[in-house]
């Protein structure tokens, strides 16, 4: 699956930055919450506490890949269904994960 987002060192990120995974403290604790944008503060805060690194949004990714990831999921999602719907439920289940699937794929 393609990765949309990427590991950062702090030091090579930048305000306006998103964060694609919440900020944990050394002993678990949540700093920041996945999605926060980052700010000038925000950075320099995190560095007084020792944090290295953080995973932000990578909005990167090509119109390609993404139709590329696409079939993917469909050719997979297609395997794992390949035996007709015996009943209601599988098919509800199929179109709700191919729903999901692709709604991450945005």
């Amino acid at each position: 699956m393609i990765s949309r987002y990427k590991q950062l060192d702090l030091d090579d990120a930048e305000a306006g930055m998103v964060l694609a995974a919440a900020v944990l403290d050394h002993q678990g604790s949540v700093l920041l919450p996945a999605g926060a944008p980052l700010t000038e503060a925000l950075l320099t805060s995190m560095r007084r506490r020792a944090i290295d690194s953080v995973s932000v949004v990578d909005d990167a990714i090509s119109s390609e890949d993404l139709a590329r990831e696409r079939e993917l999921v469909a050719a997979r999602l297609a395997k794992l269904f390949r035996l007709p719907a015996a009943n209601e439920a599988n098919a509800l289940l199929q179109a709700q994960l191919t729903a999901y699937r692709m709604e991450s794929l945005q």
